[in-house]
């Protein structure tokens, strides 16, 4: 009769647990990625994160250049994903990509681009990262993975502001 229990227990607790998962697809090149988060973003500026309530998953921004109908200068409520990211993880401007849910506020899409200006390189799947640290029979010097850490920053930030200057060409066609 115990082992009845404990296999009810058992099943109760595997059916009743909601397992989350999330895989992000590596995109075959940065331009494929911009091109699907611009036609399935309702929402995509440059924003002034003002808080960040990370407790909750949750910030606070203003809107300061919009490249699709948000007005500049409005301040909305934002969600992310923590298992899926991006995270907003700081106060500073970003690049925000997402859409509106029923409360009028904006969530960040999953595996996408919202990005900071700070940091750039922290969102991973647009990017290939720096390369793996040696193999322990690798000889390799500490200033030569600082050059490609440094090399891999600057194309994040690069990759950014072509990024902006796309999105800033699009709106204008549109228009």
């Amino acid at each position: 009769m115990k082992h009845i229990y404990k296999i009810l227990i058992c099943a109760l607790v595997l059916t009743s647990t909601k397992i989350c998962a999330c895989s992000c697809k590596v995109p075959e090149s940065l331009k494929e990625i911009q091109d699907s988060e611009f036609e399935n973003s309702e929402c995509i500026f440059i924003g002034e994160v003002l808080e960040v309530d990370a407790f909750n998953n949750s910030f606070k921004f203003k809107v300061i250049e919009s490249f699709k109908d948000e007005k500049s200068g409005e301040i909305y409520n934002g969600k992310y994903d923590a298992l899926c990211g991006p995270i907003i993880n700081e106060t500073g401007k970003w690049l925000i990509y997402g859409n509106f849910n029923d409360e009028n506020q904006i969530v960040i899409n999953h595996c996408g681009l919202t990005r900071s200006f700070n940091k750039p390189e922290n969102n991973i799947s647009t990017l290939n990262p720096p390369p793996m640290p040696p193999q322990p029979d690798e000889k390799v010097t500490e200033s030569k993975d600082e050059k490609e850490i440094t090399k891999w920053r600057l194309r994040a930030k690069s990759d950014l502001n072509n990024e902006i200057i796309a999105l800033r060409k699009r709106k204008k066609q549109k228009n």
